[in-house]
């Protein structure tokens, strides 16, 4: 027989279960408030909402001890989070302008509580007299503002996260490598050491990114996209960089991996292809490229393991056979090929096989372009002599078309 703290929690969960369409309804209202309001705020990316899951409460419930301190039935009214907002904007910068915004929208202060809510909107408060950003338990600052939504004389609890992108993308990192994760614990000081590495390269990245924005109107095409390489080989090669760390076991290399991919993310990924419009290529690049890492699931990458690619590969010439053999021939006896091409399957958006030719393709398209007949017969023999750890550098490709 189960102890009682099991029955307390099913008991909890089926008060959620009941009640989720009115807190759905209640975070719909409160988000299209806040879209309404924010919506002229060009320093805001997105805003968006979640209602906590059956499987998160009963974690939440156990892990801090919330049993012993309301009965079942009333606790999910006075959790601060079974609603989450995040207000996503551009740069670090940003979080503290928008915080300043709520506070000039939640104006009045109600009774002698630390609860403000809008002129003429007292269906929405915000806790604006507790101090921000407050400090984690990791050492770094949030955003983060409780509040709630009054319907029916119920109220419903929230919780806003005001967060740049680039302290958005490292919370997901942070969230799959470790949080997730039940072999890692932030008290292991290695893994600990390597997240707050991160961070700093991405506050790094961030100071970059906003200097592109400052100074994009007086650059030209080729300056911007210059920047843009810069930032996302730094971005890239740090997370990956530090994920193969803690996979293997040794640290290396990969500067010039990282440089690869971002060609191939910036001029031929399915990224790039299912993008419309030519400014997507310039301002936003780096914003879509972080947000569709995000996507990424760390913990699924193998680095190290052999790649198999199952069903058959459609080449459509000799070339482009002749490249995908080579690279298969060596993808599992090289580790620095073996890795970047894990790194590439997890970037891309296909299966694998799909992913391999999208590749080879785009080899194809760098090495052989305006090239005669003549000469494609002369740059597969030239393939075949590249040393394969190299094979996909830039300056390799480079190489191979003199």
């Amino acid at each position: 027989m189960k102890i009682d703290t099991f029955a307390y929690v099913d008991r909890v969960v089926n008060v959620l279960e009941n009640d989720r369409a009115a807190f759905s309804q209640a975070a719909a209202e409160l988000i299209a408030f806040l879209e309404q309001s924010l919506g002229g705020n060009d320093e805001i990316v997105g805003i968006t909402d979640r209602i906590k899951t059956s499987a998160s409460l009963r974690e939440k419930i156990v892990r801090n001890g919330l049993y012993k301190q309301y009965p079942a039935e009333e606790l999910l009214y006075h959790m601060s989070d079974i609603i989450g907002v995040r207000i996503e904007c551009r740069f670090l910068a940003d979080e503290q302008n928008v915080f300043a915004f709520l506070r000039a929208l939640f104006c009045n202060r109600i009774g002698d509580g630390p609860f403000y809510a809008p002129e003429g909107n007292a269906a929405f408060k915000l806790n604006l007299d507790a101090p921000q950003p407050e400090q984690q338990k990791n050492g770094l600052n949030i955003y983060r503002i409780d509040g709630y939504v009054e319907r029916d004389g119920v109220q419903y609890n929230f919780e806003i996260q005001i967060k740049s992108l680039v302290n958005s993308f490292w919370s997901e990192i942070e969230h799959k490598l470790i949080y997730k994760n039940k072999r890692f614990m932030m008290i292991d000081r290695f893994v600990n050491d390597m997240m707050l590495s991160i961070h700093e390269s991405l506050i790094n990245i961030d100071a970059q990114l906003n200097m592109i924005y400052s100074r994009c109107l007086n650059n030209n095409v080729d300056q911007q996209m210059q920047q843009i390489e810069n930032v996302l080989t730094a971005l890239i090669n740090e997370v990956y960089t530090n994920l193969i760390e803690e996979k293997v076991g040794f640290g290396v290399n990969i500067k010039d991996y990282s440089e690869s991919l971002v060609k191939y993310i910036l001029y031929y990924s399915s990224f790039i292809r299912r993008k419309a419009g030519p400014d997507e290529m310039y301002g936003n690049t780096v914003m879509n490229v972080m947000n569709w890492m995000r996507k990424v699931d760390f913990d699924a990458i193998r680095i190290g393991e052999k790649i198999y690619i199952e069903g058959e590969i459609a080449y459509e010439n000799d070339l482009q056979r002749t490249i995908g053999a080579y690279i298969l021939e060596y993808v599992n006896s090289d580790f620095y090929l073996n890795t970047f091409f894990h790194i590439f399957f997890s970037i891309e958006v296909g299966d694998d096989a799909q992913d391999f030719l999208s590749y080879v393709k785009y080899y194809e398209k760098r090495i052989s372009a305006g090239a005669d007949p003549a000469r494609r017969v002369l740059l597969k023999d030239r393939v075949r002599h590249l040393d394969p750890c190299k094979m996909v550098l830039e300056k390799t490709i480079a190489q191979i078309r003199e």
